[in-house]
């Protein structure tokens, strides 16, 4: 399992973002110096910088555009080989199917803060699901939006045939006008405010043949993608949305169950059905949540460190760390 700080994704991922802003009439290095990545010409694939600069540079670029949906117009827009060696396993994969699952296998050549997997099969579809380190920020819905855009467009580009996704989930909360959607995806079966971010392809889709497909050039990357970082390993469960949640609720005031709730795009009681079906529950997920800002906040006053950690009174505070010591 990756670790906070291990999570980082290639400057590609960066300069795919910034190379279609300096073609669309944007200024690219300024956008990076606000990002963080003033150095985003510099370096190959190998080059690492932190997660957080990807996403905040989606953010940046759908402020300086004014427009929610332009993750889906870069992703559209963008011609093949900007994403390097993962894009071009995929193109070089026998299948369409082959293609992904090479995507899957080597995913960590380009980012250690994201994971696809399959997470659902039968006979007629496939489910894909895409994974990324708890994060809740907008930067992440557009790296969703694209991601998912990125792989149907492909899709076709690879196989010149009309790949539409069944259908696609969102965790991000509903949003209005959806057009733009099913315009690229071919569908209107997408959902937002869903428990994942899942795109589901037909069976049949998946073996069409990669127009591009070549068996020796394949080989070859695949033995350079081997000396690459190893995939992302990680699984965002609920236990880890909930704990980046706590950890967010407390910093800005008051914890309420019905507040988080919305925060994980769901209800107070299906939350607590599903932390129960964990083995576990809200009031002790508050407690770990709790203990851990308490680490962090042991040299304060008493007083401060129960408004810190969302109690009424230092009273209260007092009988929580005794009840921790008692049931550690």
């Amino acid at each position: 399992m990756h670790t906070r700080s291990e999570w980082s994704d290639s400057i590609l991922m960066a300069r795919f973002v910034l190379g279609w802003a300096g073609s669309a009439g944007f200024d690219p290095d300024r956008l990076a110096r606000a990002a963080g990545v003033p150095s985003w010409t510099e370096g190959g694939e190998s080059k690492r910088i932190s997660r957080r600069y990807f996403t905040r540079l989606w953010e940046l670029l759908e402020q300086e555009s004014g427009d929610p949906e332009i993750a889906l117009r870069v992703a559209t827009d963008t011609a093949i080989g900007h994403l390097g060696l993962l894009e071009y396993l995929f193109l070089s994969a026998p299948t369409l199917g082959a293609a992904i699952d090479t995507c899957i296998r080597h995913f960590g050549s380009l980012t250690t803060s994201y994971a696809l997997r399959i997470a659902h099969r039968t006979d007629a579809e496939v489910t894909y699901e895409l994974l990324c380190a708890p994060d809740d920020s907008r930067g992440r819905e557009l790296l969703m939006h694209a991601a998912f855009a990125l792989l149907t467009t492909r899709a076709r580009a690879a196989t010149r045939a009309r790949v539409d996704p069944v259908r696609l989930t969102f965790r991000q909360p509903t949003i209005g006008a959806v057009d733009a959607f099913i315009e690229l995806f071919g569908t209107s079966a997408i959902e937002f405010g869903a428990v994942a971010d899942t795109l589901t392809l037909r069976a049949a889709d998946l073996e069409l043949p990669v127009t591009t497909a070549d068996p020796t050039l394949s080989a070859v990357l695949h033995g350079y993608a081997a000396t690459m970082p190893a995939p992302p390993e990680f699984t965002v469960t609920l236990i880890d949305r909930l704990a980046a949640a706590l950890d967010v609720a407390l910093a800005e005031g008051p914890v309420t169950l019905d507040a988080v709730a919305r925060r994980l795009l769901t209800s107070p009681r299906s939350l607590q059905r599903r932390l129960a079906e964990s083995g576990t529950s809200w009031r002790r997920e508050l407690d770990r949540a709790r203990r851990r800002r308490l680490e962090n906040v042991a040299d304060l006053p008493r007083a401060r460190q129960a408004e810190l950690l969302g109690y009424s009174d230092p009273a209260s505070l007092r009988r929580s760390v005794q009840r921790w010591r008692d049931r550690p």
